[in-house]
């Protein structure tokens, strides 16, 4: 192969790249946006609840626990 046929293919591969790299990156904001959300819906559910007792005595922190992932068997 000839360095000019080697440019060529570098050239026409090079949109391909960028096409790639978008939808990588644009998964990955997808999945990180969905992770904050899902976070901040256990946090608010979590002080919700905590201070939706108003006969118990005042927490000093509201309870939140991460969800956990479940073990293949």
């Amino acid at each position: 192969m000839e360095i000019w046929q080697i440019v060529v293919i570098c050239i026409l591969m090079f949109p391909l790249f960028l096409i790639a790299n978008y939808v990588v990156v644009k998964k990955a904001a997808s999945e990180r946006r969905s992770r904050d959300e899902r976070i901040e819906r256990a946090v608010s559910d979590s002080v919700a609840a905590s201070y939706a007792d108003k006969g118990l005595a005042r927490q000093s922190w509201p309870k939140y626990r991460t969800a956990r992932k479940r073990k293949k068997e």
